[in-house]
């Protein structure tokens, strides 16, 4: 007679594993379209534009990690601190659907999706033998989709998310291999299909990042413990094996890192006291939150962990290989940290310790699960205990999620903002200084200007240099700083402090300080380490007319504003803005600030204007606000026009049709100056206008 017909439980079986795997199915939807919810809307910061970099590079410079950075003037060769399998999806990914953000991130964001079936399936494999309770693989998924934690590396074109990932996967199927027993079932085959497995994945997991040698030892413990009763001393080989192969591995990543390089300078000495605490918060709550207010949680996070673990280690038969394995996931590679750091500080950030990510995420489910059987005088009230908890701790990840996407303090430095500014404004004749060259990449990107790999161009409309220039002493950077800048219409400078070691005193900044004149500084928002600043070769104020305006006009504006020459560029490229130069004089000292905006048009047939460009602004966007002019002087402007689609007249007659127009106007009131004197330029109303295309183009 069939069993099932006497087995009350039986014919649940196959609905509660229906529900389950469609509460896996919205989970791991759930994770999927976190990851890729905005995925796109952060701009890369440094560390992702060293992925885009490599990423690019030819296969062989990418699978060696060969990265040349570059100041403008020479190459750099040195190596990159990470093996290659994410940098070879990325390459792959750059090749087939190009380099945007999106695309470089989308290994990541697959990564943290994927981390939710995993961590189901290893759960499930754990509750099966008896190490967790049931509902620990629920628990366990949820916690996964929600996670702080792989929201931020998630969506960061790093290899920190699959690195996490694959050490899950890779220690599944050793533990499955070695099992002899594969979840029910059994064969041959099988078990060559797990060391296949086994061997596909170790194979990505310790090519994508150094450290993943941390987990060795737990591997290596997994296949000796299985080795033992038959053979301790093949056992103890196998142990120890491993183990010589992750010192001899992290002793070359030290040498080619560390010493070669000069590598890991940025790596402080972390006490475990410090370790321990920031773990546990990067693990519960992400990177999203302030340690000192939210610990209570944390505590809870690890008291619910701690929960799980005990419970391992409690079930029946005691002391299993499965039993610990969950606690080894977590804790082997800490230990081995911890030792490392005992040789060279090898901690700088809880992204260094990702491979730890998946098993935490394990714990909380076992201990979600075996509070859910907690009684008191033989009635069940754990279902509402470990709801409760996990309501709180589900709670604390959404106020994470909502700090990482809303809150400045937790954005990356916006470069798209710096090329958006930049490429605005930047026009030939300019030199832009980019501090530092390892940030060379992440500027490029954003300001779409082409990798320069052989030297600055001799004549290159635009002058691009990295500072402080590589491998130099700094009385060679400093002699080198006037042939770069001096002869130049305006000096930019663009700083990304998150890479600062090569300049930790600001000593490029002092210099330019003190030998030119610095115009304006921007900064992008309030918590970037992103800025910029405009300088002049000099100070922009002459005493009567200057030396180089070579065709002197007369323009008065308002009894007030006199223009007494303006002189437009030539376009180099239509990425480029049209070079602009005003010159600049009062009647007397005005009581206002007033703005100027500047237009390029098209005459058309009817007479009508068509906008093709247009800037509007104060002057040195009011760092020489008309507020302080005085009569007598001339206020040389070099400004802009954005870039468009320049007109590329053929004749005069054809240039006819294009003309720049300027008009002044109260910054406050609006209202625009009349011209009411006009000597060498056409002027109307309140405009003045002057040929598009002059011989006398600025840009000195």
């Amino acid at each position: 007679m069939n069993r099932e017909l006497h087995d009350p439980h039986a014919l649940r079986r196959p609905v509660q594993e229906a529900w389950a795997r469609g509460a896996l199915l919205l989970l791991t939807l759930l994770a999927f379209g976190r990851a890729l919810w905005g995925l796109d809307a952060k701009a890369l910061w440094w560390d992702e534009s060293l992925s885009l970099q490599r990423a690019e590079l030819p296969w062989g410079d990418l699978i060696l990690g060969r990265l040349y950075l570059y100041d403008g003037l020479y190459a750099s060769l040195t190596y990159d601190q990470h093996p290659f399998f994410s940098f070879l999806l990325q390459g792959l990914l750059v090749r087939l659907a190009g380099n945007s953000e999106f695309v470089l991130r989308l290994p990541s964001a697959m990564a943290a999706t994927l981390l939710v079936p995993v961590v189901w399936s290893l759960a499930r494999a754990f509750t099966r033998c008896g190490v967790f309770a049931v509902g620990a693989p629920l628990w366990a998924a949820l916690l996964a989709a929600v996670h702080p934690f792989f929201l931020w590396y998630g969506q960061e074109a790093r290899p920190y998310a699959l690195w996490a990932v694959l050490a899950l996967i890779s220690t599944y199927a050793l533990w499955q291999a070695v099992s002899g027993r594969g979840d029910g079932n059994g064969g041959r085959g099988w078990w060559l299909g797990w060391w296949l497995g086994y061997a596909l994945s170790a194979a990505m997991f310790y090519t994508t990042h150094f450290y993943a040698v941390f987990l060795l030892p737990v591997q290596a413990w997994l296949l000796a413990a299985r080795l033992w009763q038959r053979s301790r001393r093949l056992a103890l080989l196998v142990l120890g094996g491993p183990l010589l192969l992750g010192a001899a591995v992290g002793g070359w990543v030290y040498w080619s890192v560390v010493i070669r390089q000069g590598g890991g300078g940025n790596f402080p000495e972390v006490p475990w006291t410090l370790l321990g605490p920031d773990l546990l918060n990067a693990f519960s709550l992400g990177l999203s939150v302030d340690l000192a207010d939210v610990w209570w949680l944390d505590v809870i996070f690890g008291v619910v962990a701690l929960v799980g673990a005990i419970g391992c280690v409690a079930q029946r038969p005691r002391g299993t290989v499965a039993g610990w394995l969950p606690i080894g996931l977590v804790l082997g590679p800490v230990a081995v940290l911890l030792v490392a750091m005992t040789v060279y500080p090898a901690y700088m950030n809880a992204r260094h310790m990702s491979v730890i990510g998946g098993g935490f995420v394990l714990l909380l489910g076992a201990g979600l699960a075996r509070m859910a059987q907690f009684q008191v005088r033989r009635r069940s009230v754990g279902v509402l205990l470990a709801g409760g908890v996990a309501a709180l701790l589900v709670g604390g990840m959404a106020v994470s999620m909502r700090n990482y996407f809303t809150m400045e303090e937790y954005a990356k430095d916006d470069f798209r903002a710096v090329g958006a500014y930049l490429r605005q404004r930047l026009a030939p004749g300019d030199a832009l200084l980019i501090k530092s060259p390892f940030a060379w990449r992440a500027f490029t990107y954003y300001l779409d200007l082409p990798p320069l790999r052989d030297g600055q161009p001799a004549d290159a409309p635009l002058a691009v240099y990295g500072v402080p220039f590589l491998g130099r002493s700094w009385a060679e950077r400093e002699a080198l700083l006037p042939s770069v800048v001096h002869g130049h219409r305006r000096i930019w400078l663009v700083v990304s402090n998150t890479h600062p070691y090569m300049d930790l005193e600001g000593r490029t900044e002092m210099w330019l300080d003190e030998h030119l004149f610095k115009v304006k500084e921007s900064t992008y928002f309030s918590h970037s380490s992103l800025r910029s600043a405009v300088y002049l070769d000099e100070v922009p104020v002459y005493e009567g007319l200057p030396p180089q305006l070579a065709t002197p006009v007369e323009v008065v504006l308002g009894d007030l504003i006199r223009v007494v020459g303006i002189e437009v560029g030539r376009p180099a490229q239509d990425d480029l803005a049209l070079p602009v130069t005003i010159y600049w004089q009062t009647e007397r000292r005005p009581d206002a600030a007033y703005k100027y905006i500047l237009t390029l048009e098209e005459v058309m047939a009817d007479g009508s204007a068509r906008e093709l460009a247009r800037t509007e602004r104060e002057p040195y966007d009011g760092a020489t606000s008309t507020l302080y002019w005085d009569p007598g002087k001339t206020i040389v402007e070099y400004t802009e026009l954005p870039p468009t689609a320049w007109p590329r007249p053929v004749d005069a007659a054809d240039a006819a049709r294009y003309r720049v127009r300027l008009q002044v106007y109260h910054a406050e009131l609006w209202d625009k100056l009349p011209v009411s004197r006009a000597v060498g330029v056409a002027a109307q109303g309140d405009a003045l206008w002057v040929p598009y295309w002059t011989e006398s183009a600025a840009g000195r």
